[in-house]
């Protein structure tokens, strides 16, 4: 292989890794619109704003973390089950794909503003979680569980692909891909539920910050509660050839 073919393979790879990032944040790119650029980059200039004029406003923080957290966890229950409102996201936009265009926007900006109130709550709150042990021990720590956190979730991600890290299959009511054992799901049973929220721990260890891990123990809490309430018997009726939308 030459050295152009290299660079070339190079630049495909980090150009994939930029747009599966910027997907799991919250603005899929290859369905991107002008609402919904407007609709991110508002999202991302108040996040911005409250970290950097309001750095210290523990009550917004509350507030914003549990407004997000209610909001996307009664969300995905609500439309994914089996008889949810994903049947009226469909009859509304006329089609399977777009009501599942739509129900795919409104989900991403809630990743973007779930993943942002856990940010925010934590460095909002700063504190002496685990002050016991020498701050340069617990900033190793923090580093260390962030990069395989956050590596474990872009990994799962990749292989499962963003139509399923945005529920399409349960949006729909039907299996749209082989079930995948590949990539970190060799390892783990549910990377994205488990270890893929280690990011959110790393935060709290980093800032001292007991809100902050109550907030990420609470979200994660949650998420496996969806799972075995609603996800697991999606999963059961596909497995059993049930694929009624």
């Amino acid at each position: 292989m030459s050295y152009k073919n290299i660079f070339t393979k190079l630049i495909k790879e980090i150009r994939c890794f930029i747009v599966l990032l910027i997907s799991i944040s919250g603005y899929v790119v290859k369905h991107k619109t002008i609402p919904r650029t407007i609709a991110i980059l508002f999202s991302l200039a108040f996040s911005i704003y409250i970290v950097k004029y309001q750095p210290h406003n523990y009550k917004l923080a509350i507030c914003y973390f549990i407004l997000i957290e209610t909001v996307y966890i009664s969300f995905i229950t609500l439309v994914l089950s089996e008889n949810g409102f994903r049947h009226w996201f469909i009859k509304t936009a006329g089609n399977e794909h777009e009501g599942y265009l739509v129900f795919e926007a409104i989900l991403g900006l809630i990743f973007f503003h779930n993943a942002s109130s856990i940010g925010y709550i934590a460095s909002s709150t700063p504190g002496n979680l685990l002050g016991f042990l020498p701050k340069s021990f617990l900033f190793v720590i923090s580093v260390i569980l962030f990069i395989f956190g956050f590596s474990m979730k872009i990994w799962a991600a990749k292989a499962v692909s963003i139509d399923i890290y945005y529920w399409k299959d349960m949006f729909l009511g039907r299996k749209i891909t082989d079930f995948v054992d590949a990539g970190p799901y060799k390892y783990f049973n549910n990377p994205m539920y488990g270890v893929g929220q280690l990011t959110g721990y790393a935060l709290a260890i980093c800032y001292g910050s007991r809100y902050g891990l109550t907030a990420v123990i609470l979200n994660q809490i949650l998420l496996f509660s969806f799972f075995y309430a609603v996800e697991t018997k999606f999963i059961k009726r596909v497995c059993l050839g049930g694929f009624s939308a």
